[in-house]
């Protein structure tokens, strides 16, 4: 969960806000952990890892990451939501660091990482969560 999720006030919030900014925190945290194997955070339970998220400390970059895909990812959890970069722009990202198919004679419609997520996450092409509600950019 990100930081202005869980302390609204902190970020000028009056109440719990959820935005395509935390949705991209969430984001990052996400693949994190389909990377590493582990949970972030994975040493801590609770109200340990909300103190840990509001004080900034982000999960440990492990040897397998990229500087780039550890780049993105940093991005993901910048402290201020304003800062975050859009789904799409991360996506774009994750496409960039996806090797080609091995085995790929004609790759149909929505086999790149960026096609699988979008569909995976509901996105709808200009990068805006369909079907939720109240979520807006930041």
């Amino acid at each position: 969960m990100s930081p202005e999720l869980l302390n609204p006030q902190q970020f000028g919030f009056k109440k719990i806000h959820p935005t395509e900014s935390s949705d991209c925190y969430a984001l990052g945290m996400v693949i994190y952990e389909t990377i590493s194997g582990c949970l972030p955070f994975h040493r801590h339970r609770g109200i340990a890892v909300a103190l840990k998220v509001l004080e900034g400390e982000r999960p440990p970059r492990e040897t397998w990451f990229t500087d780039s895909l550890w780049g993105m990812l940093e991005m993901c959890w910048e402290s201020q939501p304003a800062i975050r970069p859009s789904i799409e722009e991360v996506l774009r990202r994750l496409e960039m660091e996806s090797p080609p198919p091995v085995e790929s004679p004609s790759p149909s419609p929505g086999t790149s990482v960026l096609g699988w997520a979008r569909g995976l996450l509901g996105f709808k092409t200009r990068g805006v969560a369909s079907g939720v509600k109240g979520r807006v950019n930041s």
